[in-house]
């Protein structure tokens, strides 16, 4: 299987069957999820079945009325060596009543995200680590976020003030 393959595994299984995602990482006690939490970082880390079963749920679901969202995850690249995988991928989220406490008006919300994930000697994964680009999400909620582009040329940390 290649490198894009597996991600595009690895996010089919998330969102579609969560019990098949789960058989993708190692034994309880050797494996652990990361996600970037703004409020708590406890919080953001799964390592038993119960916490997976509960954190991940809302990938899952595909109940349009329920306001949990039905959410995609689209690869658009992967990148593997040494035990390790990069998975860069889309995320979007329709049907969603609120994020992070903040109404969504109906709107389908979408970003970009990337997941790294390390593996035991038999392929399990022993780590994830996520990060999805919540700033663009905000944004599309009406919040004044500025993203600075402070790679290009001319920018002018200033014009942040």
């Amino acid at each position: 299987m290649t490198d894009i393959e597996y991600a595009k595994r690895w996010a089919d299984t998330r969102i579609n069957d969560l019990a098949a995602h789960r058989a993708l990482y190692a034994a309880p006690e050797d494996f652990c999820v990361e996600t970037r939490m703004v409020d708590d970082h406890l919080g953001d880390t799964i390592s038993t079945d119960e916490e997976f079963a509960e954190g991940l749920a809302g990938f899952s679901n595909k109940d349009q009325t329920n306001g949990l969202g039905v959410q995609q995850i689209t690869v658009t690249e992967a990148f593997a060596g040494n035990g390790h995988v990069m998975i860069h991928w889309d995320w979007e989220v329709t049907g969603a009543d609120t994020y992070r406490g903040l109404p969504v008006d109906g709107r389908t919300l979408t970003s970009k995200g990337s997941t790294f994930l390390q593996f035991d000697d038999n392929g399990k994964i022993i780590l994830e680590s996520t990060f999805l680009n919540e700033n663009p999400l905000f944004q599309q909620l009406g919040l004044p976020i500025i993203t600075p582009h402070y790679w290009e040329e001319g920018f002018d940390p200033a014009s942040l003030g």
